[in-house]
């Protein structure tokens, strides 16, 4: 262990290793996780060590330097206790990495193959998971807010990250391409890479409404004082007593907002506000983009699906590609991306069978009364299923 860990308070290296965490990802969320593994008021690693070994993480890595206390042992406990407080499986293997992340950080090796032997993982159960479909992206999209509403819609014909999303600012957005095209920025993106995506004809028109009505864009302006105004940020459209809009740093962007958000509106609607098998709401952000993945690999291909959607390994291929025929393969799943129009052609749909129900009745009517009032209609009848018989 480094002397610069020795000289150090529990709270202090937690500190410097949560601040290398940020360099490497520029993730809040990343960092709020990490917190939690380690000084969660239940179930962090600090309360382990305060109830099994009366110690801090600090003090405990003396300890294992020593000699005293082996580290693998430590992590097994570690396991065995976030399974007996009911944890779930995918959580501790999560927090498991970061606390042996933290080790390393503090100079104590932990090496994986030995780990793995040693330290024994709850399995983690692949529950089936419950698709979104369009009747209830309807249902859902009747219940949002305008901001909402907009910012589902974008979710879904774009398979962008709600982090991403959060940090979109008009300067992203091609209006004018065809499709209307969106550059996700390495800031904003969780791989750290920049890349391209699209929005369907439908999302595009909810946003320029939303921009209109909200920052006061207009089509027919460059609109330089909206470019760097992140979009679904907290503040949009609210001005200060000199009428001013509010500055890119004045804004929060937190993907928490907009979760938050959908949150709020989904506990006002119980039909909406299911869970799944694995205790998760059926409707959530990540949702939008499995949505999202399943439309555009099924109409065109997988590789193309996970490219739009930042999957790092996919780009490569993706950017082979010539634009024509990247918006091609877009256009050709635009259509199962859209909302609005199957609702309509599910009313058509409804509206023909109506029709051909009344037209079916009105053939019996008209039937019964020919029946009643003319007898050489009877005998055409027997004629014709006489005819029909022979034929079969």
């Amino acid at each position: 262990m480094s002397l610069r860990i020795k000289e150090k308070s529990a709270e202090q290296v937690l500190n410097d290793y949560l601040d290398s965490i940020y360099l490497q990802s520029h993730s809040v969320s990343s960092v709020k996780s990490y917190r939690t593994a380690i000084t969660g008021i239940k179930n962090g690693f600090r309360i382990f060590l305060k109830d099994k070994y009366n110690c801090d993480e600090v003090q405990l890595a003396f300890r294992i330097e020593n000699k005293e206390i082996d580290i693998y042992h430590i992590l097994s406990e570690y396991v065995i206790f976030l399974d007996k407080k009911s944890i779930k499986p995918k959580t501790i293997r999560n927090w498991l990495s970061v606390v042996k992340g933290y080790f390393s950080f503090m100079g104590i090796d932990v090496f994986a193959e030995k780990c793995k032997q040693i330290v024994k993982l709850p399995k983690v159960r692949r529950l089936k998971k419950e698709a979104l479909t369009k009747e209830i992206l309807i249902k859902l999209l009747h219940n949002l807010d305008t901001k909402l509403q907009t910012a589902v819609l974008v979710a879904v014909s774009s398979g962008m990250r709600v982090g991403e999303i959060s940090g979109l600012t008009l300067a992203d957005i091609e209006f004018n391409s065809d499709p209307v095209k969106i550059n996700v920025r390495a800031e904003t993106s969780k791989s750290g890479e920049d890349r391209e995506t699209y929005i369907s004809k439908e999302a595009s028109e909810a946003l320029q409404d939303y921009l209109q009505r909200f920052f006061g864009w207009r089509e027919d302006s460059p609109n330089k004082k909206l470019q760097m105004l992140r979009i679904f940020g907290r503040t949009n459209r609210i001005r200060d007593r000199d009428n001013r809009l509010p500055n890119p740093e004045e804004q929060l962007s937190e993907a928490i907002l907009l979760q938050k958000a959908l949150i709020r509106k989904l506990i006002k609607v119980p039909e909406l506000n299911r869970l799944a098998r694995n205790g998760r709401r059926v409707i959530h952000f990540h949702a939008f983009r499995e949505f999202f993945y399943t439309q555009v690999s099924n109409i065109s291909g997988s590789n193309f699906a996970h490219a739009l959607m930042g999957h790092h390994e996919y780009l490569d291929t993706y950017y082979a590609l010539s634009e024509k025929q990247q918006s091609s393969l877009y256009k050709k799943a635009e259509s199962y991306l859209i909302i609005s129009d199957y609702t309509k052609i599910e009313k058509s749909l409804e509206n023909i069978q109506n029709k051909q129900t009344d037209i079916i009745e009105k053939y019996d009517a008209f039937e019964r009364y020919l029946r009643q009032k003319d007898p050489a209609f009877l005998e055409f009848l027997k004629r014709k299923e006489s005819l029909e018989s022979k034929c079969s």
